[in-house]
């Protein structure tokens, strides 16, 4: 895999990188497929009725994104809080956060796209009481952010709404958004100067520009990743007239620089 270039993973390309319980995970942005170095993204799947098994990430953050389905994110010393989500919320996981999401539903599977700034995490399957309270703190609990409660930024020419940042969670490392696209607009040409950037393709057609001529056009559509590394030159298109085109954005800097 060539150095500092973007990357268009398809649904081809993607890979199952781990379960947990009845949880599987399948990754887009990652090491693997883009050589990525601090961002990484994937589809988690819990089937109806399931779960994951509780658990903590022991070296990194990460940003949540419901993208289907509706559950329960238990947290908590004991696992005693139990947080309703719902398509469309975000949910900000800081380290050493001991958590669990279950699927509610007995139809349909919840799905989460799960964002983290590292490239490999370090995962404790949490088997017993004793383990849970001797990683717990109190001030390191993860949060909940419905999607009414999102920091929404509009102009003539996109909607974002910001779900995890420092602002709306507390985060330190780690950010997400959802971005919405008008019909037939394109972002301005820019580099971002100190983050990588991992992108979902939640709904519609654009067309992603890049290379510091902008010379190099990829079409992009519903369930493709993107990755962006530093100081790449780049623009996204909707190429709809009609219809918007939405992604959600995670970057590995709250204090994100564009130029």
């Amino acid at each position: 895999m060539a150095k500092n270039i973007t990357a268009i993973i398809r649904p081809n390309e993607r890979y199952t990188e781990i379960s947990s319980g009845d949880m599987t995970r399948i990754a887009g942005v990652a090491k693997e497929t883009s050589n990525s170095k601090n961002i990484h993204l994937a589809i988690a799947e819990i089937p109806p009725g399931k779960s994951s098994s509780p658990h903590l990430h022991l070296n990194c953050e990460s940003a949540i994104y419901v993208l289907a389905g509706e559950g329960i994110f238990v947290v908590g010393k004991k696992l005693e809080k139990h947080n309703k989500i719902h398509t469309g919320d975000f949910i900000y996981v800081p380290p050493d956060a001991p958590h669990k999401p279950i699927n509610i539903s007995n139809k349909a599977s919840l799905f989460l796209l799960v964002a983290r700034n590292k490239p490999t995490e370090i995962v404790k399957e949490i088997k017993n009481e004793n383990e849970l309270s001797k990683n717990y703190q109190q001030n390191n609990d993860c949060t909940v952010i419905p999607s009414k409660h999102t920091e929404t930024q509009s102009s003539d020419t996109e909607k974002v709404n910001v779900g995890v940042s420092k602002n709306t969670s507390n985060s330190k490392a780690i950010y997400m958004s959802k971005i919405e696209l008008l019909p037939g607009i394109s972002t301005i040409p820019h580099k971002h100067s100190n983050f990588e950037t991992a992108i979902f393709i939640n709904s519609g057609k654009g067309l992603f520009i890049s290379n510091n001529k902008l010379d190099s056009h990829f079409s992009v559509t519903k369930e493709d990743f993107i990755y962006i590394p530093e100081k790449f030159n780049h623009k996204i298109s909707n190429v709809d007239s009609n219809n918007s085109f939405t992604m959600i954005v995670a970057r590995n800097n709250i204090d994100h620089n564009i130029v």
